[in-house]
């Protein structure tokens, strides 16, 4: 299998593996990190509380990337990086935070990429996006997408976005260096 193609397999297995498998073997949880179940830094940003949960994030991936387009593709590459600094990040800023399941705190990541690469659509999305991230973090009205008792963690939301924002001002780097050279 050539390389290019290698990557996105891996994803779509590691992605399948984490829905397939009981959900408490693949959540993030924090007391079974610190126990050495490391998998779970990545397996744990892709596992879900149930099929509504996961249908949820799989369309706001796939619509965000119906407004991007092309461009969101190298943004999506990100994913096996972007799982381990985001659950890193829950380790380190919420110390409360037990146990948690969803790909949301991606979607925000892609919500900046939107922004960069959409156009005013994108950027309109983004601004609908942020609200709704402000009312979430002001009001604690649970998600519809997911089961009774589960709690919207709005923090990995906002991590995420905030990792948008390192992944945007490194793409800007990147596309300043590649304009420049001859």
């Amino acid at each position: 299998m050539p390389a290019k193609q290698l990557l996105p397999a891996l994803l779509v297995s590691l992605f399948a593996l984490a829905n397939l498998m009981p959900g408490a073997s693949m959540q993030y949880d924090r007391d079974a990190i610190a126990g050495g179940e490391v998998w779970r830094l990545w397996t744990g940003q892709l596992c879900h509380w149930s099929i509504l949960h996961l249908l949820g994030n799989l369309a706001a991936v796939a619509a965000l990337t119906v407004i991007a387009g092309k461009p969101l593709l190298r943004w999506l590459a990100l994913l096996p990086v972007a799982a381990p600094l985001l659950s890193l990040t829950l380790l380190g800023l919420l110390p409360e935070l037990q146990r948690y399941r969803g790909l949301s705190g991606f979607v925000a990541m892609l919500v900046v990429g939107v922004a960069m690469e959409g156009g005013m659509i994108g950027r309109l999305t983004a601004l609908g996006w942020v609200a709704k991230l402000g009312f979430d973090a002001y009001s604690g009205t649970p998600s519809p997408l997911l089961p009774a008792g589960i709690s919207t963690t709005w923090q990995a939301h906002l991590a995420g976005l905030l990792l948008g924002l390192a992944a945007a001002a490194g793409f800007l780097h990147l596309d300043r260096r590649t304009s420049v050279r001859p």
